[in-house]
Protein backbone atom coordinates (compact mmCIF):
# COMPACT_ATOMS: atom_id res chain seq x y z
CA UNK A 1 0.00 0.00 0.00
CA UNK A 2 1.21 3.75 -0.79
CA UNK A 3 2.27 5.38 2.19
CA UNK A 4 0.29 8.80 1.24
CA UNK A 5 -3.36 6.37 0.51
CA UNK A 6 -2.44 4.82 3.99
CA UNK A 7 -2.22 7.80 5.99
CA UNK A 8 -5.61 8.72 3.70
CA UNK A 9 -6.99 5.69 4.79
CA UNK A 10 -6.56 6.52 8.26
CA UNK A 11 -7.97 9.86 7.64
CA UNK A 12 -11.02 7.95 6.42
CA UNK A 13 -11.55 5.47 9.15
CA UNK A 14 -11.20 8.47 11.78
CA UNK A 15 -14.09 10.65 9.98
CA UNK A 16 -16.35 7.18 9.75
CA UNK A 17 -15.25 6.30 13.38
CA UNK A 18 -16.41 8.95 14.69
CA UNK A 19 -19.51 9.64 12.32
CA UNK A 20 -20.54 5.82 14.00
CA UNK A 21 -20.13 6.55 17.45
CA UNK A 22 -22.07 9.90 17.20
CA UNK A 23 -25.19 8.36 15.42
CA UNK A 24 -24.37 5.06 17.63
CA UNK A 25 -25.17 7.40 21.00
CA UNK A 26 -27.59 9.95 19.08
CA UNK A 27 -29.59 6.30 18.97
CA UNK A 28 -29.07 5.19 22.11
CA UNK A 29 -30.27 8.44 23.64
CA UNK A 30 -33.35 8.30 21.24
CA UNK A 31 -34.51 4.59 22.48
CA UNK A 32 -33.06 4.99 26.24
CA UNK A 33 -35.49 7.21 28.23
CA UNK A 34 -33.02 9.52 30.79
CA UNK A 35 -29.86 7.98 29.03
CA UNK A 36 -27.20 11.20 29.34
CA UNK A 37 -23.47 11.08 28.58
CA UNK A 38 -20.88 13.44 30.70
CA UNK A 39 -19.60 16.42 28.82
CA UNK A 40 -16.09 14.92 29.59
CA UNK A 41 -17.02 11.72 28.15
CA UNK A 42 -18.38 13.74 25.10
CA UNK A 43 -15.41 15.36 24.51
CA UNK A 44 -12.94 12.39 24.80
CA UNK A 45 -14.81 11.25 21.98
CA UNK A 46 -12.96 13.00 19.31
CA UNK A 47 -9.08 11.72 20.59
CA UNK A 48 -10.52 8.28 21.14
CA UNK A 49 -11.27 7.69 18.08
CA UNK A 50 -8.49 9.46 16.58
CA UNK A 51 -5.65 7.27 19.14
CA UNK A 52 -7.14 4.16 18.18
CA UNK A 53 -6.59 4.50 14.72
CA UNK A 54 -3.87 6.09 14.66
CA UNK A 55 -2.19 2.54 17.17
CA UNK A 56 -3.81 0.61 14.43
CA UNK A 57 -2.22 2.52 11.52
CA UNK A 58 1.64 2.40 13.60
CA UNK A 59 1.24 -1.23 13.87
CA UNK A 60 -0.02 -2.46 10.30
CA UNK A 61 2.81 -0.19 8.70
CA UNK A 62 5.03 -1.37 11.12
CA UNK A 63 6.06 1.87 12.78
CA UNK A 64 7.88 4.15 15.79
CA UNK A 65 4.85 6.30 16.27
CA UNK A 66 7.50 8.89 17.63
CA UNK A 67 9.32 8.73 14.65
CA UNK A 68 6.18 9.09 12.43
CA UNK A 69 5.17 12.09 14.16
CA UNK A 70 8.66 13.47 14.53
CA UNK A 71 8.72 13.88 17.93
CA UNK A 72 11.91 15.57 19.00
CA UNK A 73 13.18 17.90 21.71
CA UNK A 74 13.35 21.40 20.84
CA UNK A 75 15.67 25.05 21.67
CA UNK A 76 13.79 27.46 23.92
CA UNK A 77 14.32 29.97 21.14
CA UNK A 78 11.88 27.94 19.36
CA UNK A 79 9.28 27.86 22.29
CA UNK A 80 9.81 31.22 22.39
CA UNK A 81 8.96 32.35 18.81
CA UNK A 82 6.21 29.58 18.83
CA UNK A 83 4.44 31.66 21.64
CA UNK A 84 4.75 34.66 19.85
CA UNK A 85 4.01 33.15 16.59
CA UNK A 86 0.30 31.95 18.28
CA UNK A 87 -0.04 35.72 20.03
CA UNK A 88 0.08 37.48 16.60
CA UNK A 89 -2.20 34.85 14.84
CA UNK A 90 -4.49 35.43 17.42
CA UNK A 91 -6.13 38.72 15.25
CA UNK A 92 -6.06 36.76 11.89
CA UNK A 93 -7.91 33.56 14.14
CA UNK A 94 -10.73 36.81 15.15
CA UNK A 95 -10.93 38.39 11.29
CA UNK A 96 -11.21 34.83 10.03
CA UNK A 97 -13.86 33.77 12.79
CA UNK A 98 -15.31 37.26 12.81
CA UNK A 99 -16.57 36.58 8.52
CA UNK A 100 -17.52 33.04 9.19
CA UNK A 101 -19.87 34.55 11.50
CA UNK A 102 -21.58 36.52 9.49
CA UNK A 103 -23.17 33.23 7.61
CA UNK A 104 -23.28 30.64 10.79
CA UNK A 105 -23.01 30.52 14.58
CA UNK A 106 -20.34 30.50 16.63
CA UNK A 107 -19.57 26.44 16.88
CA UNK A 108 -18.37 26.44 20.31
CA UNK A 109 -20.63 28.77 21.88
CA UNK A 110 -23.07 25.99 23.22
CA UNK A 111 -19.91 23.99 24.54
CA UNK A 112 -18.27 26.36 26.65
CA UNK A 113 -21.05 26.96 29.49
CA UNK A 114 -20.68 23.18 30.17
CA UNK A 115 -17.25 22.86 30.04
CA UNK A 116 -16.40 25.47 31.98
CA UNK A 117 -18.94 24.02 34.90
CA UNK A 118 -16.07 21.24 35.32
CA UNK A 119 -13.71 24.00 36.96
CA UNK A 120 -10.61 25.62 34.95
CA UNK A 121 -8.10 22.29 35.06
CA UNK A 122 -10.10 19.78 33.67
CA UNK A 123 -11.63 22.36 30.69
CA UNK A 124 -7.95 22.83 30.13
CA UNK A 125 -7.23 19.19 29.89
CA UNK A 126 -10.21 18.02 27.90
CA UNK A 127 -10.20 21.51 25.49
CA UNK A 128 -6.61 22.37 25.17
CA UNK A 129 -3.84 19.22 26.20
CA UNK A 130 -5.74 16.41 24.45
CA UNK A 131 -6.68 17.96 21.80
CA UNK A 132 -3.25 19.45 21.06
CA UNK A 133 -1.66 16.13 21.97
CA UNK A 134 -3.81 13.95 18.93
CA UNK A 135 -4.65 16.42 16.63
CA UNK A 136 -1.29 17.60 15.87
CA UNK A 137 -0.54 13.58 15.91
CA UNK A 138 -2.98 13.08 13.04
CA UNK A 139 -2.82 16.01 11.13
CA UNK A 140 1.23 17.19 11.44
CA UNK A 141 2.41 14.24 12.71
CA UNK A 142 0.86 11.33 10.18
CA UNK A 143 -0.46 13.06 7.33
CA UNK A 144 2.42 16.45 6.79
CA UNK A 145 4.73 14.36 7.57
CA UNK A 146 3.93 11.86 5.30
CA UNK A 147 3.36 14.02 2.80
CA UNK A 148 6.71 16.18 3.21
CA UNK A 149 8.32 12.97 2.02
CA UNK A 150 6.89 13.53 -1.32
CA UNK A 151 6.33 17.40 -1.74
CA UNK A 152 6.22 19.80 1.34
CA UNK A 153 5.01 23.02 0.49
CA UNK A 154 1.90 21.47 -1.18
CA UNK A 155 1.97 19.34 1.99
CA UNK A 156 1.54 21.89 4.10
CA UNK A 157 -1.67 23.66 2.36
CA UNK A 158 -2.99 19.95 1.61
CA UNK A 159 -2.68 18.66 5.48
CA UNK A 160 -3.91 22.28 6.67
CA UNK A 161 -7.20 22.09 4.46
CA UNK A 162 -8.08 18.25 5.61
CA UNK A 163 -7.41 20.07 9.38
CA UNK A 164 -9.82 22.73 8.38
CA UNK A 165 -12.35 20.23 7.23
CA UNK A 166 -12.01 18.42 9.72
CA UNK A 167 -14.10 20.44 11.89
CA UNK A 168 -17.09 19.43 9.99
CA UNK A 169 -18.33 23.36 10.22
CA UNK A 170 -17.99 26.65 8.22
CA UNK A 171 -17.14 28.49 11.44
CA UNK A 172 -13.99 26.46 12.53
CA UNK A 173 -12.93 25.48 9.13
CA UNK A 174 -11.57 28.50 7.72
CA UNK A 175 -9.16 29.85 10.95
CA UNK A 176 -8.29 26.12 11.25
CA UNK A 177 -6.91 25.66 7.76
CA UNK A 178 -4.50 29.18 8.41
CA UNK A 179 -3.53 27.69 12.07
CA UNK A 180 -3.04 24.10 9.82
CA UNK A 181 -0.37 26.11 7.48
CA UNK A 182 1.36 27.83 10.10
CA UNK A 183 1.63 24.96 12.37
CA UNK A 184 3.08 22.97 9.62
CA UNK A 185 5.49 25.57 8.68
CA UNK A 186 6.24 25.80 12.23
CA UNK A 187 7.20 21.65 12.06
CA UNK A 188 9.49 22.09 9.35
CA UNK A 189 11.32 25.38 10.77
CA UNK A 190 11.89 22.88 14.13
CA UNK A 191 11.94 19.31 12.68
CA UNK A 192 9.87 18.85 16.01
CA UNK A 193 5.88 17.98 15.95
CA UNK A 194 6.80 19.10 19.79
CA UNK A 195 6.53 22.75 18.46
CA UNK A 196 3.27 22.17 16.96
CA UNK A 197 1.42 20.74 20.18
CA UNK A 198 3.19 23.50 22.45
CA UNK A 199 1.46 26.22 19.89
CA UNK A 200 -1.94 24.26 19.65
CA UNK A 201 -1.89 24.24 23.82
CA UNK A 202 -1.38 28.18 23.76
CA UNK A 203 -4.33 28.53 21.59
CA UNK A 204 -6.36 26.64 22.89
CA UNK A 205 -5.79 27.18 26.32
CA UNK A 206 -5.77 31.30 26.07
CA UNK A 207 -9.33 30.29 24.76
CA UNK A 208 -10.17 28.32 27.80
CA UNK A 209 -8.87 30.55 30.37
CA UNK A 210 -10.56 33.44 28.76
CA UNK A 211 -13.84 31.90 28.54
CA UNK A 212 -13.62 30.37 32.24
CA UNK A 213 -13.49 33.93 33.21
CA UNK A 214 -15.99 35.54 31.13
CA UNK A 215 -18.79 32.92 31.55
CA UNK A 216 -21.54 35.32 31.26
CA UNK A 217 -19.99 36.38 27.87
CA UNK A 218 -20.40 33.06 26.86
CA UNK A 219 -23.24 32.14 28.25
CA UNK A 220 -25.03 35.23 26.30
CA UNK A 221 -23.42 34.06 22.47
CA UNK A 222 -25.51 31.07 22.58
CA UNK A 223 -28.89 33.47 23.13
CA UNK A 224 -28.13 34.81 19.65
CA UNK A 225 -28.76 33.64 16.25
CA UNK A 226 -26.05 34.68 14.30
CA UNK A 227 -23.00 38.20 14.64
CA UNK A 228 -25.07 39.98 12.10
CA UNK A 229 -28.53 40.02 14.31
CA UNK A 230 -26.09 40.39 17.50
CA UNK A 231 -25.23 43.51 16.30
CA UNK A 232 -28.81 44.59 15.59
CA UNK A 233 -29.83 44.14 18.67
CA UNK A 234 -26.90 46.07 20.13
CA UNK A 235 -27.95 48.66 17.95
CA UNK A 236 -31.35 48.79 18.73
CA UNK A 237 -30.64 48.98 22.20
CA UNK A 238 -28.58 51.87 21.62
CA UNK A 239 -31.44 54.06 20.11
CA UNK A 240 -33.68 52.66 22.84
CA UNK A 241 -31.34 54.49 25.16
CA UNK A 242 -31.13 57.58 23.31
CA UNK A 243 -34.58 57.68 23.48
CA UNK A 244 -35.43 57.55 19.24
CA UNK A 245 -38.35 54.95 19.95
CA UNK A 246 -40.53 57.03 21.16
CA UNK A 247 -40.04 59.76 18.59
CA UNK A 248 -39.92 56.83 15.11
CA UNK A 249 -41.96 54.86 13.99
CA UNK A 250 -41.35 50.81 13.99
CA UNK A 251 -41.05 50.84 10.39
CA UNK A 252 -38.14 53.85 10.47
CA UNK A 253 -36.29 52.18 12.94
CA UNK A 254 -36.00 48.86 10.64
CA UNK A 255 -34.93 50.57 8.09
CA UNK A 256 -32.43 53.08 10.23
CA UNK A 257 -31.04 49.44 11.68
CA UNK A 258 -31.07 48.12 7.93
CA UNK A 259 -28.44 50.75 6.78
CA UNK A 260 -26.38 50.86 9.85
CA UNK A 261 -26.08 47.30 10.64
CA UNK A 262 -24.07 46.34 7.37
CA UNK A 263 -21.99 49.54 7.93
CA UNK A 264 -20.94 48.74 11.21
CA UNK A 265 -19.59 45.27 10.11
CA UNK A 266 -17.89 46.60 6.92
CA UNK A 267 -16.35 49.20 8.77
CA UNK A 268 -14.87 46.34 11.83
CA UNK A 269 -14.78 44.14 9.34
CA UNK A 270 -12.14 46.87 6.95
CA UNK A 271 -10.43 47.37 10.39
CA UNK A 272 -10.26 44.02 11.44
CA UNK A 273 -8.15 43.15 7.80
CA UNK A 274 -5.87 45.93 8.42
CA UNK A 275 -4.91 44.53 11.85
CA UNK A 276 -5.15 41.04 10.88
CA UNK A 277 -2.72 41.42 7.58
CA UNK A 278 -0.28 43.64 9.17
CA UNK A 279 -0.07 40.43 12.28
CA UNK A 280 0.36 37.94 9.53
CA UNK A 281 3.51 39.73 8.12
CA UNK A 282 4.90 39.52 11.61
CA UNK A 283 3.70 35.30 11.84
CA UNK A 284 5.98 34.83 8.32
CA UNK A 285 8.61 36.86 9.92
CA UNK A 286 8.82 35.24 13.13
CA UNK A 287 8.58 31.77 11.46
CA UNK A 288 11.38 32.78 8.86
CA UNK A 289 12.89 33.59 12.20
CA UNK A 290 12.70 29.83 13.38
CA UNK A 291 13.99 28.14 10.20
CA UNK A 292 17.26 30.67 11.10
CA UNK A 293 17.18 29.90 14.74
CA UNK A 294 17.62 26.13 14.07
CA UNK A 295 19.76 25.96 10.93
CA UNK A 296 16.75 25.05 8.21
CA UNK A 297 16.81 26.58 4.82
CA UNK A 298 12.83 27.34 4.35
CA UNK A 299 13.31 27.22 0.77
CA UNK A 300 15.26 24.01 0.52
CA UNK A 301 13.38 22.22 2.59
CA UNK A 302 9.71 23.31 1.44
CA UNK A 303 10.44 22.74 -2.39
CA UNK A 304 11.97 19.99 -1.81
CA UNK A 305 11.49 16.59 -3.99
CA UNK A 306 12.66 13.67 -2.74
CA UNK A 307 13.91 11.24 -5.35
CA UNK A 308 13.45 7.94 -3.13
CA UNK A 309 10.22 8.98 -2.47
CA UNK A 310 8.87 9.59 -6.13
CA UNK A 311 7.41 5.61 -6.71
CA UNK A 312 6.50 2.98 -4.19
CA UNK A 313 5.56 -0.45 -4.46
CA UNK A 314 1.77 -0.63 -4.56
CA UNK A 315 -0.72 -3.57 -4.77
CA UNK A 316 0.79 -6.76 -5.86
CA UNK A 317 4.57 -5.15 -5.86
CA UNK A 318 3.37 -2.95 -8.52
CA UNK A 319 5.40 0.39 -8.64
CA UNK A 320 3.57 3.39 -8.17
CA UNK A 321 4.01 7.46 -8.21
CA UNK A 322 3.33 8.16 -4.52
CA UNK A 323 0.78 10.79 -5.51
CA UNK A 324 -1.01 13.37 -2.79
CA UNK A 325 -4.08 13.11 -4.38
CA UNK A 326 -6.14 9.58 -4.23
CA UNK A 327 -9.56 8.40 -3.90
CA UNK A 328 -9.46 8.16 -0.43
CA UNK A 329 -8.47 11.68 0.72
CA UNK A 330 -11.23 12.51 -1.93
CA UNK A 331 -14.18 10.75 -0.63
CA UNK A 332 -12.95 12.39 2.72
CA UNK A 333 -12.87 16.06 1.09
CA UNK A 334 -16.29 15.61 -0.23
CA UNK A 335 -18.00 14.17 2.70
CA UNK A 336 -16.60 17.31 4.87
CA UNK A 337 -17.36 19.78 2.18
CA UNK A 338 -21.09 18.38 2.34
CA UNK A 339 -20.66 18.66 5.98
CA UNK A 340 -19.67 22.44 6.48
CA UNK A 341 -21.97 23.55 3.42
CA UNK A 342 -24.77 21.40 5.56
CA UNK A 343 -23.67 24.08 8.90
CA UNK A 344 -24.80 27.14 7.35
CA UNK A 345 -28.45 26.31 6.60
CA UNK A 346 -28.48 24.16 9.67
Amino acid sequence: MKKISSAHILLLVIAAVQLAAALGLSLIMALVPGFYIPIWAQLLLSPVTMFIPFAVYCIWTESNPLKVIRFKKVKPASIILAILVMIFSYPVILALNFISMLFVDNAMASVIPSVMKMGLIPALIFMAVIPAVMEETIFRGCLYNTYSRVRPLAGVFLSALLFGLMHMNFNQMPYAFFLGVIMALMLEATDSILITMIMHFCLNGFTTVLSYFTMGSAQSMTESLSLTETLTQTYRQALSQQGLYSSMSEAQIDAMVSDMVPQMIGIFVGVLAVIALVALIVVLALIYATFAVNGRKPKEILLARPADQAYVQGVRGKIKKNRMMDVFVIIFIIYALEECIRSIFM
